[in-house]
């Protein structure tokens, strides 16, 4: 329930099937009554609107309780081998914004090398989004060492996620990470992952945060990164929508007609450009796919890139600004 945002769409990470959603899950009525959760069962209702019920929920169902529901927390953090945090503005509003990000280890069963990738929902669409797995029959996919060829397919490997990239080079295969900081409030809630293992040929350092801030309004990607030996970096969001440049700091998302707008706030003015994630066969070949990048030729020494993503709510208002701070002070 929390790792499916608004659109009903999974926090999609490693081999899980492209555009992966919520469906019905009669168990939740059972569970609802033998742990007293009457939320699930809420949950699980709204699901079955959509979808076709089985006997299961007949067996199990239990009806909606009298009086209000017991609040919910807007945000959650799953501990495990594979670490992830979700955020979001309502659970009852299939306009809100939600976010999630992951952490964990590169070698988990069905992996790709995407530590620290994220994904977001709002105004009903997914707008930062994963691909999904591939082809399993692709020669090579399951291998999966230091250069092993499953690290050859874009789907799997680092180019084709929205997580950094350090002199065009894929994250580690061995590396780890972890969520080393997390924390909810009513207005704002964050967390931060360390992905120094994922990038050592590089860098001393490197930390994301992802906050969803200015009363739940929209969202705060900063990066920081203490760099050993001067290399290109390159920022990146995986998107189904169109991108226009408004200026070269700032971009326009558009998805049915529905607008977010993304802002380098640092390095300051820093250009944003397009590219297409489009592949040959026989990969997917990931049709209409574009990649939103902020590249830095000669990065060195220590840099921050900080991306603030905001939808376009009602009545045309955006968040076009937010004050930084370094992440060893969130």
């Amino acid at each position: 329930m929390y790792t499916a945002g608004p659109t009903g769409y999974y926090l999609n990470l490693a081999d899980v099937g492209e555009k992966s959603s919520r469906r019905t899950l009669p168990c939740l009525f059972w569970l609802a009554r033998t742990f007293d959760k009457p939320f699930y069962a809420h949950d699980e209702r709204a699901i079955m609107a959509k979808h076709k019920a089985s006997p299961q929920h007949v067996v199990w169902y239990m009806p909606e309780p009298s009086g209000k529901l017991p609040e919910r927390d807007l945000d959650r953090y799953f501990r495990g081998p594979v670490e992830v945090a979700v955020f979001r503005s309502s659970w009852d509003d299939p306009q809100a914004l939600w976010a999630g990000v992951k952490a964990g280890f590169n070698q988990v069963n069905h992996g790709h090398l995407d530590l620290g990738n994220f994904e977001l929902d709002a105004l009903g669409v997914r707008w930062v989004r994963d691909l999904g797995s591939d082809d399993y029959d692709l020669p090579g996919y399951w291998d999966g060492k230091r250069g092993g060829m499953r690290w050859s397919y874009y789907r799997l490997n680092s180019k084709s996620h929205s997580v950094p990239l350090l002199s065009g080079e894929d994250q580690d295969p061995m590396a780890t990470s972890k969520l080393i900081k997390f924390e909810s409030k009513k207005s704002s809630a964050f967390a931060l992952i360390d992905l120094t293992s994922a990038y050592e040929n590089f860098a001393k350092k490197v930390t994301r945060g992802l906050a969803m801030l200015e009363g739940r309004q929209a969202v705060l990607v900063q990066d920081e990164f203490e760099i050993e030996k001067p290399c290109e970096l390159v920022w990146a969001m995986t998107t189904d929508a169109e991108i226009s440049l408004e200026k070269e700091w700032i971009a326009r998302l558009t998805i049915d007609g529905k607008e977010l707008v993304a802002q380098v706030l640092s390095p300051y003015h820093a250009p944003f450009a397009v590219e297409s994630a489009e592949q040959k066969p026989p990969q997917k070949t990931n049709k209409g796919v574009k990649r939103l990048i902020l590249r830095l030729d000669n990065a060195k020494d220590n840099v921050r890139v900080a991306i603030l993503l905001s939808p376009v709510w009602k009545g045309g208002r955006y968040t076009s600004s937010a004050e930084l701070q370094p992440l060893a002070e969130w």
